[in-house]
């Protein structure tokens, strides 16, 4: 699924009426997501969660560059696929 509005507090109640939609899928292209707070990380964690009780992983493609900051500042990047291609998703970002 193609995401196109940031992942921000401020979208968080447009998200959340989405989530039934957006936590059935195990893909989430993020090359549009201009910018990722901590709410948002929240979401795509719940995300994760909510696909992981089902045996399934959340695959992010294409990540912003705020993503990698905030998901090594919380430890949550485990949770996710994420691209192998990537530098970024080594050690955090530079």
């Amino acid at each position: 699924m193609k995401l196109t509005r940031p992942l921000t507090r401020e979208q968080l109640p447009a998200w959340w009426a989405e989530r039934d939609t957006l936590f059935a899928e195990t893909r989430a292209d993020l090359s549009a997501v201009e910018r990722i707070d901590s709410v948002g990380l929240a979401l795509l964690v719940q995300w994760s969660q909510a696909l992981a009780a089902r045996d399934q992983r959340l695959a992010l493609c294409s990540p912003p560059d705020s993503f990698y900051p905030l998901a090594d500042l919380y430890g949550v990047s485990s949770l996710f696929e994420l691209p192998e291609t990537d530098s970024r998703s080594q050690h955090g970002s530079e």
